[in-house]
């Protein structure tokens, strides 16, 4: 009697029973017999017509006995394989042959054997027997199919579902991803999913206790070893991985495979599942050196979010100063010595000035990124370096135009940019929450039931210590609820975009692009508006700032700015060399240059070299929060009401829209919707689409 429950680790502690499957559990569902009428002849056929007859039999034999020619020689071929078939050119893949759904799992009847002892699993060794691997025989899975047909309440009939699968071929590999699997279990965000691949012959009871799994784990667990997996070949085995991620990709639909990459792992099985995993729509996350400790916060993020983590990328944009390189120099060590375990490698771009100072460009011909591997492999350059011709500084138009055209988005949704103040500094933790933060932020079912990405303008990684103006000191805000409060503070949402640290959102840079370049275009033909010629943003920060906080208060958009002490846990903003944006090196007030003392303000609270994991640092050790749960604040730093904040936004649109946008006022009283060009903001534009 099949189970409708699934087969998780609580049942592997019931006593033990022998399950007997028969080979044809998995075929095609039979079809009724059609009953046979009876025929009688009215009269006896002519002689031409029986002639006729004979003929069309004789054809109709011919062809009958070249098809099954034909069709018993593919069949053929297809049994010596087993069922499995390889494609030329990408060994390993497996594909169901043509036109017939995929071959049955197979499952043998157990045969009763002697009771053997507890296998001893020496640490860093596998259990497979010494023998000859020469085994080439049909392949066959004698437990894949009762685990797999046992899970209908996990939803993966559907292609989209919370199912997540951590899969190993090794005993060590194993050993790293079933603590992992469980935390991720104990989220209740997912169904977690083990499958193990490999040649030992331990029992999926023993292998749990080994681990410290016990039935507690609400793991769904699957043996998908193929049968002699000791004596096979090497092509066996990859065979089998390749064909059980099919079969498993068809009753569950995984939306991401979490595996070990490292040499713990069996090089048959990272053949198979990097090979297989290209025909499904899974995410392949391959796994490095201790990810437990190292990538502990992939536990909290559910199957929509590890679904996109090979699709979203960032570059890295740096603006050197004319004056203080040494903080380049200290920025660009700390990027190499963060953790990029998991991780693609981000392209790195550094602006240079003209002039640049000797020490500068000799330690830029040394740096590598990304650095050098320990294995000695090769690592192709993701570091590019560009040097302006002009000498003399830049205008505010001339830096905010430049800043813009350092970066172009290929894949709006997927490709973003990290922007770094060469006067920060990172700890081996950033990069961790960056990815984290964007995964949750951006590709969460909570978020896209709450249309964040719809109102965030990007990720500041720093908290600034003033407000907009350069001068007022600026105070994070409290938590919501007095149930959300604890000493490391609360992530809060602010109006106000930031220059020192911010990940922005690739859509918001095609929009800030385009929204600059009409913007410049009215100031050339128009007599600047009053709207336009009032600035917000001291001269502390950089001019495209100015930009960025007006489309901000256009769209009503937000930043999402971390904790306190998840700021201080992955980056320090230092303060002990000029830094000043080169705009504005020569227009410092007195009021501004009282706040210069070259004191570092991130010596006292930041440690460079901190290993603490950011999870720590997050509330309730990772607890997911969102807009209900976060204070607004307006772009001048009071904390404001949803409902505040969006009228505001449309006061502001009509102002903008009357001054700068050109726009009538039969034309005000529409509505357009908002367009990620920014063409929506104005009125009596040449080419408007």
């Amino acid at each position: 009697m099949s189970s409708t429950r699934g087969w998780h680790v609580s049942r592997l502690w019931r006593d033990d029973e022998e399950m007997a499957k028969k080979d044809d559990d998995l075929n095609l569902p039979k079809h009724s017999k059609r009953a046979c009428g009876q025929w009688q002849a009215a009269r006896a056929p002519r002689r031409s017509w029986v002639m006729r007859l004979v003929a069309y039999a004789f054809v109709a034999g011919l062809i009958i006995f070249i098809l099954f020619r034909i069709v018993g020689a593919g069949h053929s071929a297809i049994e010596r394989l087993g069922d499995d078939r390889y494609v030329p050119d990408i060994p390993g893949r497996y594909e169901p042959p043509k036109g017939q759904r995929p071959p049955p799992l197979e499952p043998e009847v157990k045969q009763p054997s002697k009771p053997k002892p507890k296998p001893k699993i020496p640490t860093g060794a596998d259990t497979s027997v010494d023998q000859r691997k020469d085994y080439d025989g049909p392949i066959r899975y004698l437990e894949l199919a009762v685990s797999l047909r046992s899970i209908s309440a996990t939803g993966g009939a559907l292609t989209k579902n919370r199912n997540v699968l951590f899969a190993a071929g090794s005993v060590r590999s194993a050993a790293t991803l079933l603590p992992m699997a469980c935390e991720m279990a104990f989220e209740r965000e997912n169904h977690v999913h083990f499958a193990f691949m490999g040649r030992s012959d331990v029992s999926m009871k023993e292998l749990l206790k080994i681990n410290g799994i016990d039935k507690t784990c609400p793991l769904q667990l699957h043996d998908a070893r193929p049968d002699h997996s000791a004596s096979s070949t090497e092509m066996r085995m990859t065979l089998a991985v390749a064909r059980a991620l099919y079969h498993i990709n068809t009753y569950i639909h995984p939306q991401a495979i979490l595996i070990d990459s490292t040499g713990a792992e069996e090089k048959y099985f990272l053949r198979g599942m990097r090979d297989q995993v290209r025909s499904t729509k899974a995410a392949l996350i391959e796994l490095p050196e201790k990810p437990g400790s190292r990538l502990s916060w992939m536990t909290k993020l559910d199957s929509s979010a590890l679904a996109a983590w090979n699709k979203v990328r960032f570059d890295i944009l740096i603006h050197a100063p004319r004056t203080g390189t040494g903080n380049l120099k200290r920025l660009l060590r700390s990027i190499a010595r963060a953790d990029l375990g998991g991780h693609s490698v981000p392209h790195l771009t550094v602006e240079l000035p003209n002039p640049i100072e000797a020490p500068l460009e000799e330690f830029l011909a040394g740096y590598q990124w990304p650095p050098s591997s320990p294995d000695d492999k090769p690592t192709p350059q993701m570091f590019s370096l560009r040097r302006r011709i002009p000498r003399q500084r830049l205008t505010e138009e001339e830096r905010s135009v430049r800043f813009l055209e350092s970066f172009w988005p290929a894949d709006p949704f997927h490709s973003h940019v990290l922007v770094l103040s060469a006067h920060t500094e990172i700890t081996p933790q950033f990069f961790h929450y960056v990815k984290y933060a964007l995964l949750f932020y951006r590709h969460s079912r909570t978020a896209t039931r709450e249309d964040f990405d719809s109102k965030i303008l990007g990720l500041s990684l720093s908290i600034p210590s003033t407000l907009l103006d350069g001068t007022q000191p600026f105070t994070p805000p409290k938590p919501l609820r007095a149930d959300k409060a604890g000493p490391e503070g609360t992530a809060f949402l602010w109006q106000a975009p930031t220059s020192d640290a911010v990940l922005f959102m690739g859509e918001r840079w095609v929009e800030l692009h385009s929204y600059v370049s009409q913007v410049l275009d009215k100031q050339r033909t128009l007599a600047p508006p009053a709207l336009l010629a009032q600035k917000e943003v001291g001269k502390k920060y950089p001019a495209w700032m100015e930009y960025a906080l007006q489309l901000s208060r256009l769209r009503g958009y937000f930043m999402l700015y971390p904790s306190k002490q998840t700021a201080g846990a992955i980056i320090g903003v230092h303060t002990d060399l000029p830094d000043k944006p080169e705009e504005y090196q020569e227009q410092v007030t007195s009021k501004e240059r009282k706040h210069e003392e070259l004191v570092d303000q991130a010596s006292e609270v930041f440690d460079a070299a901190s290993q603490m994991d950011m999870l720590e640092t997050l509330p309730r050790n990772g607890e997911h929060q969102l807009s209900d749960d976060l204070p607004l604040l307006s772009w001048d730093g009071k904390q404001q009401s949803v409902d505040a904040f969006g009228k505001d936004a449309r006061q502001y649109v009509t102002d903008f829209r009357r001054e700068v946008g050109q726009c009538s006022e039969e034309e005000l009283k529409k509505q357009p919707l908002a367009h990620m060009n920014a063409r929506d903001l104005f009125c009596n534009t040449a080419g408007k689409a």
